[in-house]
This record gives C-alpha cells, structure tokens and sequence, in this order.
C-alpha cells in the first residue's frame, strides 16, 4: 500500500517554505475563483474575459477563517487556455504550464493552502478517529456508533464517511465531500488493503487516507475549475480524458513524495493540523514551480 511519485520528482523543499505564514495575514487576499467564460480581446481587457452572471455572484468576496477573498491578478482566462493548449498537444511543457498557470490564478500556493480549510478540517477528524493504539481506535469507533466486528471494511468506511464528510452546501464543502468518498472508494477496491484487524489501522493506513484525500480534492477542484474552455472547444473526448489522466499523475506524484515526511501517527491535534497546512501548501507550491 506503499506510495510513489508518479512523475519524475519534484524538487526537495523544506518542509516550511521561507514564505509560509502559519499564522495567517488578514491582509492576504484569497480569490475563490469559479466558471467565466472566454469572449474576443475587448478594448481594456487584454485577457478577453467576460464573467457569467453565476461567475460574477460566485466570485464575490466572502470570509473565510477571518481573511478577504477577493480575485487574484492572474487571470482565470489564461490558466483556462493553457488548459486548452494542453489538451490540444499534451506534452509535458504545456501540461505543467496547465497546472502552474491554474494555480497562480488561485492566487499562489498559500492561498490555495488557506481555501483547502474545509479539507483539512476534515482530514483531521479523520486522523482523530484512525489514529493512535487499536483499543483506543476501537473506542471512538464504537462511541459514535460505528461498529467494528463482523462489518466488512466498505461498509465500515461507509459509516465513517457519512459521519464526517461534510453537508455540500457550498463549493468546497461538495469537493470535500467528493474527495473524501472517492478515497475510501480507492481503499474499498485496494485489494492490497486488508482491514479485518484493527491492529491495520496504522501510520501506512493514514498517509494513504490523508494523501488520498488531498490528491483527490486538489485534482478534483482544477478539473471544476479549469476545464470549461477545454471541453467547450473538445473535438475528440479521449484527448481530453488523457489530459486528466496526465494531470492527475503530476498531482499524484506531488502529494505522495510529501505525505510520509508529515503525516505521522501519535502527534498531536496542533501538530497533525500544521502538518496539514504544510502539505497543502507545499503541494500546490509544487504544482506552481513545475517547470
């Protein structure tokens, strides 16, 4: 149930970037970026950019965790064509040109980190039931009514899921709710993964459901996001799935070379919570520096 990196690797980072800002900036401007359409270059408007009316009310600045979010200066209507231009020839530059160009238009890795909150937020809940000594995995399980013995590992899982995945009221509260079905999906169909004895529910068990979570909501949200323009101008569907499937592959690589250098049973809330932000943000600080 090992990891590994899907791709040729990404370059080593320290595990806190020089710019990383735990404690938040309130002046930090995070833009929540949603579906726009691409019009003809107009006079004032190099990029050619027309919001929708949903665009214009979806990108509206809102609070989040006590920050602004407001629109980054990137535009959403350049990571949308490199995301054409990708489709159209899948080499690696424009690929990895797809990915950078749509994470700038998140506003860069630290704002991309501080959007993931609500993944997070449930990644944690998911450590504090799956981690730590079987007999006291088995007391939370059993606490909040999730029984163990004779249940097969979906359905289990399945209970588990419905307990914490949280109500889709929004939009990262669906990516979040998605990511965390397709990963327990994932450990459902792993036939590696044999979780008939508690004594399983390990370290190795965590950073798969931990990377999985992440790797699947950060690919989820740029496929949302991103793809609209691609598959409007789509002649051929299959270039357009080979592309996802590309994408997904430098993600994978990404989150999975990290997980296993944070991602530890034993620690602590505080900690498990900054190893948390650490890897989303060095995660998409990748995914902004491919070269």
């Amino acid at each position: 149930m090992g990891t590994s990196s899907l791709y040729g690797g990404p370059k080593k980072k320290a595990l806190l970037p020089s710019d990383y800002d735990p404690e938040g900036n309130s002046e930090q401007e995070i833009p929540t970026g949603n579906t726009i359409e691409e019009t003809e270059p107009a006079e004032g408007n190099p990029e050619g950019i027309t919001p929708s009316k949903e665009q214009s009310e979806l990108e509206k600045p809102e609070e989040v965790a006590g920050a602004r979010l407001i629109q980054p200066s990137f535009s959403w209507g350049t990571a949308r064509r490199s995301m054409r231009k990708a489709m159209n020839n899948r080499s690696d530059a424009n690929v990895k040109s797809a990915i950078r160009d749509y994470t700038k238009a998140l506003g860069g890795h630290t704002n991309a980190m501080r959007q993931a909150e609500k993944v997070r937020n449930t990644a944690s809940t998911l450590y504090n039931f799956l981690s730590g000594t079987p007999d006291a995995i088995r007391k939370r399980l059993e606490d909040a009514g999730i029984r163990f013995e004779g249940r097969p590992t979906k359905e289990v899982f399945n209970h588990i899921c419905n307990l914490i995945a949280p109500v889709p009221n929004d939009l990262e509260d669906s990516l979040t709710n998605m990511a965390l079905q397709e990963t327990f999906a994932d450990v459902a169909a792993d036939q590696s993964i044999d979780l008939s004895q508690l004594e399983n529910y390990n370290e190795e068990l965590l950073q798969y459901l931990v990377g999985g979570l992440m790797k699947h909501y950060i690919f989820d949200k740029l496929i949302l996001q991103s793809e609209q323009t691609a598959l409007k101008y789509c002649k051929n569907t299959t270039d357009l799935r080979n592309l996802e499937i590309t994408i997904k592959q430098y993600i994978d690589g990404i989150v999975d070379s990290i997980v296993p250098n944070l991602i530890k049973s034993g620690l602590n809330p505080v900690d498990f919570n900054r190893a948390l932000e650490t890897l989303c943000d060095i995660s998409y600080q990748q995914m902004e520096e491919l070269r």
